[in-house]
C-alpha cells in the first residue's frame, strides 16, 4: 500500500478515531485503578489522611499561585517589551527551577533554616513549601505573560505610549496578558498538588506524600491505588474547566505562529528596571535554597566536615552515583523517545482539523495535571498480571521509560501540534502535484522541518523525566535508581555535604542541558 503526500493534509473520519486511540493509550494506566474507587461491601472508601493532605497541598498551591501571578506577570511583560543586557541569561536562570526537582530546593531550605538559629517551627516549613513551589510557578507565569505580550501589535503599543507614556503601555500590556497569566498560575498550582518532594522533606503532610507512604513504606498497594484515584479525580475536577477554557480561547494563539508586530524597546529607564527586577527575583528566590546547599560544603573545614569528607561516616552512595547518572540518562532518553513519538503521531493524526486541535490541546492540559503516581501505580498493577516470560520488559527499565513517556507526552503533543500548524500546506500540495513519493517527502522536507521542534520536545521531556521522583521510586528495578531518586533516598542518612554535592552536580547538569534547549528554541523563532 502506498501513501500520497496529500494524506498529510486531506481531512477524514479516521483522524478523530486515531486521535482518540492515542489519548486512550496515554490514559491506559488509570483504568486498572478505577475499580478501587467503586464502593463495595467490606472495602474502605474513606481516607481522612488523604483529605487532610489534600487540604495542606491546596494551601501550598494557593500561596505559590498567588506569588507566581504577582511576580511573574509584570516580569513577563517587562521582558517582552524591553531589551536589556543579559536578558537571555537571566531568563534562563529564572526558568531553571521549572526543570529542576523541587526536592533539591526543599533540601536547601531545610538545611538553611537551622543555621539561622534553632529548629524551624511549622510555619517556617509551610513558608518553605510555598517558596519552593513558587520557584516553579513564577517562570511558567512569566513565559506565558511574555508570549501573550508579544502578541500585541506595534500600533497598539504606540497608541498607548502616545496616550500616557511607558507607564500606560506597561499597564495596558499587563491587562492584555492578565487572563493567560492567571490560567498559567492556576495550572502551576494544580501541578504542585501531585509533587511529594517538599512535603516529605519539610514535614508537611500532603496528598502526594500520603500515596508514596502507602505504597513504598506501608506496602499497601490497594490503599495507594485508591488514594491515587481519589487524588486524580480531585485534580481533574479542577483542571477540566481550565482545559476547556484553554482549548476554546487560546488554541489558535498557542498552536499557530502569530505575526508579532511588537519590537522590544531600548528605553533606558525601563530596561534598567526590567533587568533589576529579574536580578532581584533571582536573588530573593534562590539565596535561601542555594545557601543551604553550599553551607555543608563550606563546613568541610570543620572537624565534623573532615570526618565526613575522609569517609569516617558510612557513605555508600558516592560509588553508585555513576550508575545513577547512567540510569538518569537512560530514563530521560527513553521517556523522550516515547513521548515525542506519540506527540508527532498525534500531530499527524490531527492535521489541520480545528476541532481536533482544540480537543487535543484541552486533553493535553488535563493529562499533564495527572499525579505521576497514577501512571506508575497503574502500570505496576498491569505488570503484576503479566506472564513470567514478560518480566524482562515489564519489570525492567523499559517500564519506567514507558510510564514517564506516557505521563509527559502532552508536552511533546503541544510542541508537535504547533510545529505542524506552522508548516505551510503548500509544500505538501506542490510535492503531490509533482509526484514526490511519500517517503521521500517525509525524509527530505517534512522530517527536517519538524526535527528542531521534536529535538526540543525530547529535551524538555528528558529534563522533566529526570526530575521525576514518584514514577522512578515506584517502578525502578532494584539497584537502578535515577540521580533524583538517589538524592531522595539518601538525604536522611548520608552526611549533609554528600547530599549537597549531589544536588549541586544535578543543578550543573541541568543548566548545561537548558543552554542546549535555549539554542534549539532560538532556531524555532
Amino acid at each position: 500500500m502506498t501513501f500520497s503526500c496529500l494524506s498529510l493534509e486531506q481531512p477524514g473520519r479516521w483522524r478523530g478515531g486515531a486521535t482518540g486511540v492515542i489519548f486512550l493509550i496515554a490514559a491506559l494506566p488509570l483504568f486498572p485503578l478505577l475499580w478501587l474507587a467503586i464502593p463495595s461491601p467490606g472495602r474502605e472508601t474513606g481516607d481522612f489522611a488523604l483529605w487532610d493532605g489534600l487540604r495542606n497541598a491546596l494551601w501550598l498551591a494557593s500561596g505559590a499561585s498567588a506569588i507566581g501571578l504577582i511576580v511573574g506577570l509584570p516580569l513577563g511583560v517587562l521582558s517582552a517589551l524591553y531589551e536589556f543586557r543579559g536578558r537571555t541569561m537571566l531568563l534562563a536562570l529564572v526558568a531553571l527551577p521549572l526543570l529542576m526537582p523541587s526536592l533539591l530546593w526543599a533540601i536547601g531550605w531545610s538545611s538553611a533554616i537551622p543555621r539561622l538559629g534553632g529548629a524551624p517551627p511549622s510555619r517556617f516549613a509551610f513558608a518553605g513549601g510555598v517558596h519552593v513551589f513558587a520557584l516553579a510557578t513564577i517562570p511558567l507565569v512569566l513565559f506565558t505573560a511574555a508570549a501573550a505580550t508579544r502578541g500585541v501589535s506595534g500600533s497598539q503599543l504606540d497608541a498607548a505610549r502616545l496616550a500616557g507614556g511607558e507607564t500606560t503601555a506597561l499597564v495596558s500590556a499587563c491587562r492584555h496578558a492578565a487572563l493567560p497569566s492567571i490560567l498559567a498560575a492556576v495550572l502551576a498550582g494544580i501541578l504542585t498538588l501531585a509533587d511529594p518532594g517538599p512535603g516529605q522533606i519539610l514535614g508537611i503532610p500532603t496528598a502526594a506524600a500520603q500515596i508514596l507512604t502507602s505504597f513504598a513504606a506501608h506496602y499497601d498497594a490497594a490503599r495507594a491505588g485508591r488514594q491515587c484515584v481519589l487524588l486524580t479525580l480531585a485534580v481533574l475536577s479542577m483542571s477540566a474547566p481550565l482545559a476547556w477554557l484553554v482549548a476554546h480561547r487560546f488554541a489558535p494563539v498557542i498552536l499557530v505562529k502569530q505575526p508579532y508586530g511588537v519590537r522590544r524597546s531600548g528605553h533606558r529607564g525601563m530596561r534598567t528596571i526590567a533587568a533589576l527586577a529579574l536580578v532581584t527575583v533571582l536573588a530573593l528566590g534562590l539565596i535561601m535554597p542555594l545557601s543551604g546547599l553550599l553551607a555543608p560544603l563550606l563546613d568541610v573545614g570543620s572537624e565534623a566536615g573532615r570526618d565526613a569528607f575522609l569517609g569516617k561516616h558510612p557513605v555508600l552512595v558516592l560509588p553508585a552515583m555513576g550508575g545513577a547518572a547512567f540510569n538518569t540518562v537512560l530514563y530521560a532518553l527513553g521517556a523522550g523517545i516515547i513521548g515525542t513519538s506519540l506527540g508527532v503521531l498525534l500531530a499527524a493524526c490531527v492535521g489541520r482539523d480545528v476541532r481536533l486541535r482544540r480537543l487535543s490541546l484541552g486533553m493535553a492540559v488535563a493529562l499533564v495535571c495527572w499525579p505521576p503516581a497514577t501512571a506508575a501505580i497503574g502500570i505496576a498493577y498491569l505488570v503484576t498480571q503479566a506472564p513470567a516470560w514478560a518480566d524482562v520488559l515489564s519489570r525492567g527499565r523499559v517500564m519506567v521509560c514507558v510510564a514517564l513517556g506516557l505521563r509527559l507526552f502532552p508536552v511533546a503533543a503541544v510542541i508537535a501540534l504547533r510545529a505542524w500548524g506552522m508548516g505551510p500546506p503548500s509544500w505538501t500540495l506542490v510535492a503531490a502535484l509533482h509526484g514526490v513519493p511519500f517517503s521521500t517527502y517525509v525524509r527530505r522536507v517534512w522530517g527536517p522541518y519538524l526535527a528542531p521542534s521534536l529535538a526540543l520536545a525530547l529535551l524538555l521531556i528528558g529534563l522533566l523525566a529526570s526530575a521525576d521522583v514518584s514514577t522512578v521510586l515506584l517502578l525502578h528495578p532494584p539497584g537502578e535508581p535515577s540521580m533524583t531518586l538517589a538524592i531522595f533516598t539518601v538525604m536522611a542518612n548520608a552526611p549533609e555535604w554528600t547530599v549537597a554535592s549531589m544536588c549541586l552536580a544535578y543543578l550543573s547538569l541541568t543548566a548545561v542541558a537548558l543552554s542546549v534547549g535555549l539554542a534549539l528554541a532560538a532556531r524555532l523563532r
